[in-house]
């Protein structure tokens, strides 16, 4: 005789079995999870400005910055170059000790000496500002001094200035300032010629420094 007895789960067995099915599900979401953010934890690192301590930027990639660089110095070579002060160059003392014929004595030369005829014509070695002319000097004649850039000054002696020239006039480099007088003063047995001189803030230079022809 077949069993009769109600063989379907009761309603009450069917909650339970949903409540286990669900707390499965919430272990493993949770576990999942879990895992996931340990993965992206353990292969992200933090941007520099987190770990130096500075607030993150907007994202832009931005040029490095670099610190202020000082001004390029202006090219002057060719302003404030120096030339020959005479075109027919031939030196005859250098700035050298030596025997002077005048006064028959061994002393230093200060400057140089361009050996050329009385006439020939002188220039302004660079650009500059004419500080002073002097016509009456008793031991090198007319002089005339001209300042240039730097604290550079130039001195021509044994000349005769071109008409007009005074302090504060502007001469550019090769401009014709004098022609070269007859020999006179401390240095009339060398016969006619310029005496060139230079100085560096008020100390006196050897001229070659500047023209650079002895040694070509």
């Amino acid at each position: 005789m077949k069993n009769t007895q109600n063989t379907k789960p009761t309603k009450k067995k069917i909650i339970t079995y949903y409540l286990i099915l669900a707390a499965s599900l919430l272990v493993i979401a949770g576990v999942t999870v879990g895992i996931v953010f340990a993965v992206r934890g353990a292969n992200v690192t933090p941007p520099n400005d987190i770990i130096d301590g500075n607030k993150p930027d907007d994202g832009e990639d931005k040029p490095d910055e670099k610190p202020d660089e000082p001004d390029k110095p202006i090219d002057t070579s060719t302003k404030y170059e120096f030339i020959v002060p005479v075109k027919d160059v031939n030196l005859s003392q250098a700035h050298v000790f030596g025997y002077d014929k005048t006064l028959d004595k061994y002393h230093f030369h200060e400057g140089m000496d361009f050996s050329l005829k009385a006439g020939s014509e002188v220039l302004a070695a660079v650009d500059g500002t004419v500080k002073s002319v002097s016509t009456s000097d008793e031991l090198f004649g007319a002089v005339i001094t001209i300042e240039h850039a730097d604290g550079v000054t130039t001195v021509y002696k044994f000349v005769d200035p071109v008409e007009n020239l005074k302090a504060g006039d502007e001469v550019a480099r090769g401009t014709v300032i004098a022609k070269v007088a007859a020999a006179t003063g401390v240095e009339n047995a060398d016969g006619d010629h310029l005496h060139f001189e230079v100085f560096k803030n008020n100390v006196m230079q050897d001229p070659d420094i500047y023209l650079n022809i002895i040694s070509k």
